[in-house]
Protein backbone atom coordinates (compact mmCIF):
# COMPACT_ATOMS: atom_id res chain seq x y z
CA UNK A 1 0.00 0.00 0.00
CA UNK A 2 2.84 2.39 0.85
CA UNK A 3 4.47 1.64 -2.51
CA UNK A 4 1.21 2.45 -4.31
CA UNK A 5 0.80 5.72 -2.39
CA UNK A 6 4.44 6.81 -2.69
CA UNK A 7 4.02 8.68 -6.03
CA UNK A 8 1.23 10.74 -4.46
CA UNK A 9 3.33 11.54 -1.40
CA UNK A 10 6.37 12.42 -3.52
CA UNK A 11 4.36 14.87 -5.64
CA UNK A 12 2.96 16.49 -2.48
CA UNK A 13 6.44 16.67 -0.97
CA UNK A 14 7.85 18.24 -4.14
CA UNK A 15 5.31 21.07 -3.95
CA UNK A 16 6.13 21.65 -0.30
CA UNK A 17 9.89 21.73 -1.05
CA UNK A 18 9.38 24.19 -3.91
CA UNK A 19 7.54 26.47 -1.50
CA UNK A 20 10.23 26.03 1.14
CA UNK A 21 12.94 26.90 -1.39
CA UNK A 22 10.95 29.97 -2.56
CA UNK A 23 11.23 28.93 -6.21
CA UNK A 24 8.08 30.90 -7.07
CA UNK A 25 8.16 34.67 -6.77
CA UNK A 26 4.45 34.75 -5.86
CA UNK A 27 3.31 31.47 -4.34
CA UNK A 28 -0.35 32.52 -4.30
CA UNK A 29 -0.27 33.27 -8.03
CA UNK A 30 1.46 29.95 -8.75
CA UNK A 31 -1.22 28.08 -6.80
CA UNK A 32 -3.98 29.94 -8.67
CA UNK A 33 -2.42 29.19 -12.08
CA UNK A 34 -1.89 25.50 -11.33
CA UNK A 35 -5.43 25.26 -9.98
CA UNK A 36 -6.92 26.74 -13.16
CA UNK A 37 -4.94 24.32 -15.33
CA UNK A 38 -6.24 21.35 -13.33
CA UNK A 39 -9.80 22.60 -12.94
CA UNK A 40 -10.48 23.80 -16.48
CA UNK A 41 -8.31 21.55 -18.66
CA UNK A 42 -6.43 18.60 -17.21
CA UNK A 43 -9.05 16.99 -14.96
CA UNK A 44 -11.95 17.49 -17.41
CA UNK A 45 -9.83 15.83 -20.11
CA UNK A 46 -8.90 12.99 -17.76
CA UNK A 47 -12.49 12.45 -16.67
CA UNK A 48 -13.95 12.61 -20.18
CA UNK A 49 -11.45 10.11 -21.59
CA UNK A 50 -11.81 7.64 -18.74
CA UNK A 51 -15.60 7.78 -18.44
CA UNK A 52 -15.86 7.35 -22.21
CA UNK A 53 -13.68 4.23 -22.16
CA UNK A 54 -14.87 2.82 -18.80
CA UNK A 55 -16.93 -0.34 -18.44
CA UNK A 56 -19.91 0.81 -16.37
CA UNK A 57 -22.54 -1.59 -14.99
CA UNK A 58 -25.82 0.31 -15.33
CA UNK A 59 -27.65 -2.02 -12.93
CA UNK A 60 -25.29 -0.96 -10.12
CA UNK A 61 -25.45 2.77 -10.84
CA UNK A 62 -28.19 3.49 -8.28
CA UNK A 63 -26.24 1.75 -5.51
CA UNK A 64 -23.08 3.63 -6.45
CA UNK A 65 -24.88 6.99 -6.40
CA UNK A 66 -26.52 6.21 -3.05
CA UNK A 67 -23.27 5.02 -1.44
CA UNK A 68 -21.48 8.13 -2.73
CA UNK A 69 -24.01 10.70 -1.48
CA UNK A 70 -26.05 9.29 1.43
CA UNK A 71 -23.12 9.08 3.93
CA UNK A 72 -22.35 12.77 3.41
CA UNK A 73 -25.98 13.74 3.95
CA UNK A 74 -26.12 11.61 7.11
CA UNK A 75 -22.92 13.22 8.43
CA UNK A 76 -24.25 16.73 7.85
CA UNK A 77 -27.49 15.88 9.66
CA UNK A 78 -25.45 14.55 12.59
CA UNK A 79 -23.28 17.68 12.70
CA UNK A 80 -26.36 19.90 12.55
CA UNK A 81 -27.99 18.06 15.45
CA UNK A 82 -24.94 18.06 17.75
CA UNK A 83 -23.38 21.50 17.20
CA UNK A 84 -26.20 23.92 17.97
CA UNK A 85 -24.19 25.58 20.77
CA UNK A 86 -20.98 25.88 18.74
CA UNK A 87 -19.81 29.36 17.70
CA UNK A 88 -21.44 30.20 14.31
CA UNK A 89 -18.23 30.65 12.26
CA UNK A 90 -16.86 27.33 13.53
CA UNK A 91 -20.17 25.52 13.02
CA UNK A 92 -20.57 26.81 9.48
CA UNK A 93 -16.99 25.83 8.61
CA UNK A 94 -17.58 22.38 10.10
CA UNK A 95 -20.56 21.76 7.84
CA UNK A 96 -18.76 22.92 4.72
CA UNK A 97 -15.38 21.34 5.49
CA UNK A 98 -16.68 17.95 6.62
CA UNK A 99 -19.06 17.65 3.68
CA UNK A 100 -16.82 18.51 0.73
CA UNK A 101 -13.72 16.36 0.33
CA UNK A 102 -10.81 16.59 -2.07
CA UNK A 103 -12.38 13.95 -4.31
CA UNK A 104 -10.92 15.18 -7.61
CA UNK A 105 -7.38 16.42 -6.95
CA UNK A 106 -6.59 13.71 -4.37
CA UNK A 107 -9.41 11.18 -4.70
CA UNK A 108 -9.04 10.29 -8.37
CA UNK A 109 -5.26 9.69 -8.22
CA UNK A 110 -5.62 7.81 -4.92
CA UNK A 111 -8.22 5.47 -6.45
CA UNK A 112 -6.03 4.89 -9.49
CA UNK A 113 -2.92 4.27 -7.39
CA UNK A 114 -4.59 1.79 -5.02
CA UNK A 115 -7.07 0.02 -7.30
CA UNK A 116 -5.67 0.49 -10.80
CA UNK A 117 -6.36 2.82 -13.74
CA UNK A 118 -9.58 0.99 -14.65
CA UNK A 119 -11.43 2.72 -11.77
CA UNK A 120 -10.76 6.29 -12.92
CA UNK A 121 -14.14 6.36 -14.67
CA UNK A 122 -15.97 5.47 -11.46
CA UNK A 123 -13.83 7.87 -9.42
CA UNK A 124 -14.62 10.60 -11.94
CA UNK A 125 -18.37 9.98 -11.66
CA UNK A 126 -18.04 10.11 -7.88
CA UNK A 127 -16.24 13.45 -8.14
CA UNK A 128 -18.94 14.92 -10.38
CA UNK A 129 -21.70 13.72 -8.02
CA UNK A 130 -20.03 15.34 -5.03
CA UNK A 131 -19.41 18.62 -6.85
CA UNK A 132 -23.02 18.97 -8.02
CA UNK A 133 -24.53 18.00 -4.64
CA UNK A 134 -22.15 19.26 -1.96
CA UNK A 135 -21.20 22.68 -3.33
CA UNK A 136 -24.79 24.06 -3.27
CA UNK A 137 -25.59 22.17 -0.04
CA UNK A 138 -22.35 23.22 1.64
CA UNK A 139 -22.97 26.84 0.68
CA UNK A 140 -26.50 26.70 2.10
CA UNK A 141 -25.15 25.28 5.38
CA UNK A 142 -22.43 27.92 5.47
CA UNK A 143 -25.09 30.63 5.36
CA UNK A 144 -27.63 28.80 7.52
CA UNK A 145 -25.22 27.96 10.35
CA UNK A 146 -22.97 31.01 10.11
CA UNK A 147 -23.48 34.44 11.69
CA UNK A 148 -26.55 36.38 10.65
CA UNK A 149 -25.92 37.26 7.02
CA UNK A 150 -26.51 40.60 5.37
CA UNK A 151 -29.59 41.14 3.21
CA UNK A 152 -27.48 40.96 0.06
CA UNK A 153 -25.91 37.65 1.07
CA UNK A 154 -29.25 36.08 2.04
CA UNK A 155 -30.70 37.13 -1.29
CA UNK A 156 -28.22 35.00 -3.24
CA UNK A 157 -27.46 31.97 -1.06
CA UNK A 158 -27.26 29.32 -3.76
CA UNK A 159 -27.50 30.95 -7.17
CA UNK A 160 -23.85 32.02 -7.34
CA UNK A 161 -22.16 28.77 -6.21
CA UNK A 162 -24.67 26.60 -8.09
CA UNK A 163 -24.17 28.57 -11.29
CA UNK A 164 -20.39 28.31 -10.91
CA UNK A 165 -20.64 24.58 -10.26
CA UNK A 166 -22.70 24.09 -13.40
CA UNK A 167 -20.16 26.11 -15.42
CA UNK A 168 -17.31 23.85 -14.34
CA UNK A 169 -15.96 21.60 -17.13
CA UNK A 170 -15.30 19.09 -14.34
CA UNK A 171 -19.07 18.65 -13.90
CA UNK A 172 -19.93 18.38 -17.58
CA UNK A 173 -17.02 16.14 -18.60
CA UNK A 174 -18.57 12.86 -17.33
CA UNK A 175 -22.03 13.81 -18.64
CA UNK A 176 -20.67 14.56 -22.11
CA UNK A 177 -18.59 11.39 -22.00
CA UNK A 178 -21.67 9.28 -21.22
CA UNK A 179 -23.52 10.92 -24.11
CA UNK A 180 -20.52 10.40 -26.40
CA UNK A 181 -20.60 6.66 -25.71
CA UNK A 182 -23.72 6.51 -27.89
CA UNK A 183 -21.85 7.97 -30.88
CA UNK A 184 -19.81 5.86 -33.33
CA UNK A 185 -16.33 5.17 -31.99
CA UNK A 186 -14.69 6.57 -35.12
CA UNK A 187 -16.02 10.04 -34.29
CA UNK A 188 -14.20 10.20 -30.96
CA UNK A 189 -11.05 8.28 -31.85
CA UNK A 190 -9.04 11.40 -32.86
CA UNK A 191 -10.03 13.15 -29.61
CA UNK A 192 -9.54 10.49 -26.94
CA UNK A 193 -5.76 10.14 -27.43
CA UNK A 194 -4.97 13.84 -26.90
CA UNK A 195 -7.38 13.99 -23.95
CA UNK A 196 -5.65 11.04 -22.29
CA UNK A 197 -2.28 12.71 -22.88
CA UNK A 198 -3.40 16.03 -21.34
CA UNK A 199 -5.26 14.25 -18.55
CA UNK A 200 -2.13 12.36 -17.56
CA UNK A 201 -0.76 15.66 -16.19
CA UNK A 202 -3.78 16.27 -13.95
CA UNK A 203 -2.89 14.21 -10.91
CA UNK A 204 0.82 15.09 -10.52
CA UNK A 205 0.16 18.81 -11.08
CA UNK A 206 -2.76 18.83 -8.61
CA UNK A 207 -0.75 16.99 -5.96
CA UNK A 208 2.19 19.34 -6.45
CA UNK A 209 -0.17 22.31 -6.04
CA UNK A 210 -1.57 20.86 -2.79
CA UNK A 211 1.98 20.50 -1.43
CA UNK A 212 2.66 24.12 -2.34
CA UNK A 213 -0.59 25.18 -0.63
CA UNK A 214 0.34 23.26 2.53
CA UNK A 215 3.63 25.12 2.73
CA UNK A 216 1.93 28.48 2.24
CA UNK A 217 -0.63 27.78 5.00
CA UNK A 218 1.51 25.66 7.37
CA UNK A 219 1.39 28.19 10.23
CA UNK A 220 -2.37 27.73 10.54
CA UNK A 221 -1.73 24.46 12.39
CA UNK A 222 -0.44 26.48 15.34
CA UNK A 223 -3.93 28.01 15.72
CA UNK A 224 -5.84 24.70 15.68
CA UNK A 225 -8.94 24.68 17.93
CA UNK A 226 -11.12 21.87 19.22
CA UNK A 227 -13.80 22.71 16.67
CA UNK A 228 -11.21 22.35 13.89
CA UNK A 229 -10.20 18.97 15.32
CA UNK A 230 -13.87 17.95 15.37
CA UNK A 231 -14.21 18.93 11.70
CA UNK A 232 -11.13 16.88 10.82
CA UNK A 233 -12.39 13.88 12.81
CA UNK A 234 -15.79 14.09 11.10
CA UNK A 235 -14.15 14.18 7.67
CA UNK A 236 -11.48 11.51 8.17
CA UNK A 237 -13.19 9.14 10.65
CA UNK A 238 -16.97 9.51 10.76
CA UNK A 239 -17.56 9.90 7.01
CA UNK A 240 -15.51 6.81 6.03
CA UNK A 241 -17.33 4.83 8.75
CA UNK A 242 -20.72 5.92 7.42
CA UNK A 243 -19.61 5.16 3.86
CA UNK A 244 -18.49 1.69 4.93
CA UNK A 245 -21.90 0.99 6.45
CA UNK A 246 -23.68 2.21 3.33
CA UNK A 247 -21.45 0.17 0.99
CA UNK A 248 -21.95 -2.98 3.08
CA UNK A 249 -25.73 -2.47 2.93
CA UNK A 250 -25.57 -2.02 -0.86
CA UNK A 251 -23.40 -5.13 -1.14
CA UNK A 252 -26.02 -7.13 0.75
CA UNK A 253 -28.60 -5.94 -1.79
CA UNK A 254 -26.24 -6.73 -4.67
CA UNK A 255 -26.55 -3.06 -5.67
CA UNK A 256 -22.84 -2.24 -5.94
CA UNK A 257 -19.75 -4.12 -7.09
CA UNK A 258 -16.76 -4.73 -4.86
CA UNK A 259 -14.57 -2.43 -6.94
CA UNK A 260 -17.14 0.38 -6.96
CA UNK A 261 -17.53 0.00 -3.20
CA UNK A 262 -13.79 0.43 -2.75
CA UNK A 263 -13.90 3.60 -4.86
CA UNK A 264 -16.64 4.98 -2.60
CA UNK A 265 -14.60 4.23 0.54
CA UNK A 266 -11.43 5.83 -0.82
CA UNK A 267 -13.30 8.94 -1.93
CA UNK A 268 -15.01 9.20 1.47
CA UNK A 269 -11.58 9.13 3.14
CA UNK A 270 -10.28 12.24 1.38
CA UNK A 271 -9.42 15.39 3.40
CA UNK A 272 -11.27 18.70 3.12
CA UNK A 273 -11.17 20.18 -0.38
CA UNK A 274 -9.13 23.32 -1.03
CA UNK A 275 -12.10 24.74 -2.96
CA UNK A 276 -14.03 25.12 0.31
CA UNK A 277 -11.87 28.14 1.11
CA UNK A 278 -13.15 29.95 -1.99
CA UNK A 279 -16.73 29.61 -0.71
CA UNK A 280 -15.84 30.68 2.83
CA UNK A 281 -13.88 33.64 1.44
CA UNK A 282 -16.75 34.77 -0.80
CA UNK A 283 -19.23 34.99 2.07
CA UNK A 284 -16.76 35.97 4.80
CA UNK A 285 -17.82 33.07 7.02
CA UNK A 286 -15.48 30.59 8.72
CA UNK A 287 -12.44 31.45 6.59
CA UNK A 288 -9.75 30.83 9.22
CA UNK A 289 -11.43 27.64 10.45
CA UNK A 290 -11.68 26.29 6.90
CA UNK A 291 -7.98 26.91 6.24
CA UNK A 292 -7.05 25.11 9.47
CA UNK A 293 -9.36 22.25 8.50
CA UNK A 294 -7.82 21.95 5.03
CA UNK A 295 -4.24 21.96 6.29
CA UNK A 296 -4.86 19.74 9.31
CA UNK A 297 -6.95 17.13 7.49
CA UNK A 298 -4.57 16.96 4.53
CA UNK A 299 -1.49 16.45 6.69
CA UNK A 300 -3.25 13.85 8.84
CA UNK A 301 -4.48 12.12 5.68
CA UNK A 302 -0.95 11.94 4.28
CA UNK A 303 0.35 10.41 7.52
CA UNK A 304 -2.47 7.94 8.13
CA UNK A 305 -3.93 6.89 4.79
CA UNK A 306 -1.18 4.45 3.70
CA UNK A 307 -1.67 2.59 6.99
CA UNK A 308 -5.43 2.85 7.47
CA UNK A 309 -6.59 2.35 3.86
CA UNK A 310 -5.82 -1.41 3.78
CA UNK A 311 -7.72 -1.89 7.05
CA UNK A 312 -10.74 0.00 5.69
CA UNK A 313 -10.82 -1.80 2.34
CA UNK A 314 -10.39 -5.17 4.04
CA UNK A 315 -13.82 -4.75 5.63
CA UNK A 316 -15.51 -5.36 2.26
Amino acid sequence: MLAAASPLLLALAAGFVFGLAKLFERTDQAIAALNRFCLYLAFPALIFANVYTAELAVRELAGFVAASIVPTLALLLLIGATTRRVEPHARAAMGLGAGLGNIAYLGIPACAALLGPQVVGLASLSAALHIVVTIPLGTWLLLRWGPRASTQTRARPLSGPLARALRQPLVWAPILALLARAAPGSWLAPVIGPMQWIGAAASPVALFMIGLYLHAQRRELLRLRWTDAAMIAAKLVLLPALALGCVLACRQLNAISLEAGKVVLIQASMPTAITTFALAEEYGIGREAIVRGIVGSTILFMLSFPVLAPMLLAQL
